[in-house]
């Protein structure tokens, strides 16, 4: 036992809090802590014990929570943290319809190539993620997200090529990125995207994708073009949530943009605007953050 009195488990306990947030922390960390420590008396058990592993993935989920709350759930929620979790959502949605692009782009090359292996049919799964997370169904999207991702990581897995492994990385940045927007985002208490108006996004990203299909270097231009000029939309309208989300999406694209193109020494003209172009949408000024926290259902 230290001079304060403190025992070695209740220490424990509380640097697990500290992954939570402090406006949390300041009103509940007492109360978890006397929870946690609740009917252990024994000597040997509070100098020598730790935190089991159901508790400590309980606190870091009620930590992705907090960090990203959706206000609702929670009292005292500043407006910068709501505001936040609306941005990673966003972002996690827009990593959604990038899915539903390369999942078009595959139908395509499904259909007009030779015949493919069964398992490109898995290429898919986005579709399915899209449907899911609009009905509702969180966990179901974040499976069916993943699905593209584990295919492409077990194939770049099986090469002893470890350059291939981090040029893959690089050029799938904006995928792997918003992916864990998606699941970090999408809690339990975080609200359902509205299915209305993401169902004319998601049909345009279809279109897209089948331009994807037809020729990969125009539908990647064109998923780019569009970033663009939907980030400047949305300045004009003064929409903090996308436009921040849109600026973080133009900036990894740029990253893998220019992964592809630099070390090659290939930097052709079109590859040159377009990089222009997401600079801009990078740099575009977003309007000011409301202090007031945005509503969510």
């Amino acid at each position: 036992m230290g001079g304060s009195g403190v025992r070695n488990l209740e220490r424990r306990y509380r640097a697990l809090l500290k992954v939570l947030p402090r406006w949390y922390r300041r009103d509940r960390e007492e109360e978890m802590v006397g929870i946690f420590l609740a009917e252990r008396d024994d000597d040997l058990d509070l100098e020598h014990s730790w935190p089991g592993w159901g508790e400590t993935w309980a606190v870091l989920g009620l930590a992705v929570r907090t960090h990203l709350a959706a206000g609702a759930a929670f009292t005292g929620v500043p407006a910068r943290v709501v505001w936040r979790g609306e941005v990673v959502r966003a972002l996690g949605m827009l990593g959604l319809l990038l899915g539903l692009f390369y999942a078009m782009a595959a139908v395509v090359g499904l259909v007009a190539g030779p015949q493919e292996p069964w398992w490109r049919f898995l290429e898919l799964a986005p579709v399915v993620a899209f449907a899911a997370l609009l009905g509702g169904r969180r966990t179901l999207a974040k499976v069916a997200a993943a699905v593209p991702l584990s295919l492409v990581v077990i194939a770049v897995g099986s090469l002893e090529d470890s350059g291939y492994a981090v040029w893959w990385g690089m050029v799938q940045l904006p995928s792997l990125v918003t992916f864990v927007c998606l699941c970090l985002g999408f809690h339990r208490e975080a609200p359902v995207p509205p299915a209305r108006r993401l169902v004319w996004w998601g049909g345009g990203a279809v279109l897209v994708g089948v331009v994807g299909g037809l020729s990969a270097a125009t539908g990647l231009f064109a998923v780019a073009l569009i970033t663009v000029v939907v980030r400047v939309v949305v300045f004009v309208r003064g929409d903090f949530v996308l436009g921040r989300a849109l600026s973080l999406f133009a900036l990894l694209q740029l990253v893998s943009l220019l992964y592809l193109v630099v070390p090659s020494g290939n930097l052709l003209v079109p590859a040159g605007f377009l990089a222009v172009l997401l600079v801009l949408a990078v740099v575009l000024p977003v309007r000011r953050r409301p202090k007031a926290a945005p509503r969510v259902a």
